[in-house]
């Protein structure tokens, strides 16, 4: 083992893989709503339906995914953090985490949210179709898109600084803190 690696406590095997895992999947995902919502012309195109069903099909997962993770950081001892970590950055960890979980649930509810004033269904994962969350309702249509949009922005903008952040850590600082989650 490496000697580095003996000097630290590392996240447990179960948070490293909701980390990484939900990673995978939520910057992806985040990828094609950009992609379909920004850079695909607006017109509709069997492409572009085909894209937003993989989108709504997997975003409400986010959802569940998200409810495991807190249940299993609150059942789960995290590994504390290095002593000589001055208060203020202790304090940014804390909201950082705090915002990207929060974003984690905000964003695909107000996705969930918005395909229910559509008057569209809410499928997951292929396999089953979730309640509407509000009824159809085309006055709130622009309200709620406004909200995915924004909320989805701000997930994608906590989603970089986190990994700046964790890179700042490998090579400006060259410190073992992003060792904790490999």
């Amino acid at each position: 083992m490496d000697k580095s690696l003996s000097l630290f406590e590392r996240y447990s095997l179960g948070a490293r893989i909701f980390h990484w895992g939900m990673a995978a999947i939520i910057v992806p995902l985040w990828l094609l709503g950009f992609y379909v919502g920004r850079i695909m012309p607006h017109a509709a195109t069997p492409q572009k339906t085909l894209l937003l069903l993989i989108h709504k099909e997997i975003g409400p997962f986010i959802i569940v995914l998200t409810v495991l993770r807190l249940v299993w950081r609150a059942t789960h001892r995290s590994p504390a953090m290095f002593s000589d970590i001055p208060e203020e950055e202790r304090l940014a960890v804390q909201v950082g985490h705090f915002a990207l979980y929060a974003m984690m649930l905000v964003v695909p509810l107000t996705g969930w949210v918005r395909s229910s004033v559509h008057g569209l269904p809410i499928p997951m994962m292929w396999v089953v179709d979730l309640p509407p969350l509000a009824h159809k309702a085309p006055v709130f249509v622009p309200l709620v898109n406004v909200l995915h949009q924004f909320s989805s922005w701000i997930l994608g903008v906590l989603i970089a600084g986190h990994g700046i952040a964790a890179l700042l850590h490998r090579y400006g600082r060259r410190d073992t803190v992003m060792n904790r989650m490999l």
